[in-house]
């Protein structure tokens, strides 16, 4: 046994339980990111099997921004699918582009703060702060929505704990 196996092992381990972690929110993000649930569940194991060859030779605090940026390069998350449907509680998705839509998904589904977000879109901080205020809901009178904001934050947790096994 040489003095890398422990931390070969442990790499592996470390890589499986965090993307274990993922996995639920990688399809939601996807399949609402394209429209598309069937699109969306095909992109997230390829973005598994590219970040299991990435992870080992990057830090692990970097594995977010490794993981989501590795998802949302996925060539059916760049653009709507041909069949693109929200369902209702998503559907105002639909109305924003890409850039504002992932800027969303990935602060409101994955979880990411404003700094790793922006890293994962390869965008500056404000950039993404700017899309982020594209995309969040708004009332009529032009305010943040925060009853709209907090009724997606749940709308994930049921998703993502309702999600089937196989998904």
């Amino acid at each position: 046994m040489t003095a890398d196996a422990p931390t070969n092992t442990a790499s592996t381990g470390a890589t499986a339980a965090f993307m274990r972690g993922v996995e639920r929110r990688a399809a939601l993000l996807a399949q609402c990111q394209c429209g598309s649930e069937t699109k969306g569940d095909a992109a997230v194991p390829a973005a598994l099997r590219a970040f299991t060859r990435i992870a080992p030779d990057a830090p692990m605090a970097a594995w977010p921004v490794r993981f989501w940026s590795l998802l949302l390069a996925a060539p059916d998350l760049r653009r709507n699918a041909d069949d693109a449907a929200w369902p209702s509680t998503w559907a105002p998705l639909a109305q924003l582009g890409n850039g504002p839509r992932a800027a969303l998904l990935l602060r409101l589904v994955a979880g990411l703060g404003m700094d790793d977000a922006a890293a994962a879109l390869g965008v500056s901080a404000d950039a993404y702060r700017t899309a982020l205020q594209r995309a969040i809901p708004y009332r009529e009178d032009g305010t943040p929505d925060r009853d709209g904001w907090l009724a997606w934050v749940a709308a994930v947790r049921v998703e993502i704990g309702g999600m089937q096994p196989d998904r």
